[in-house]
């Protein structure tokens, strides 16, 4: 069920982009943050292109051994 919201909000995002201001709070930016993030949850993470860092529980972690 979160998936099918997840495609829906990207749907209504990615559409909304392509309408000039449907509704002035609603601006570009905060639609791609939606779309971005909808993205994401479904597996696309293109948040690194666009300079968001991933949240610090998902980051890699380096192990580093001193000898």
């Amino acid at each position: 069920m979160k998936k099918v919201v997840a495609i829906l909000l990207a749907l209504a995002s990615g559409a909304g982009m392509l309408i000039p201001d449907p509704i002035p709070v609603l601006d570009e930016g905060l639609l791609l943050l939606i779309l971005l993030s909808c993205l994401a949850y479904l597996g696309l993470d293109f948040r690194s292109f666009f300079g968001i860092r991933k949240p610090k529980d998902q980051r890699e972690t380096r192990t580093i051994d001193v000898d």
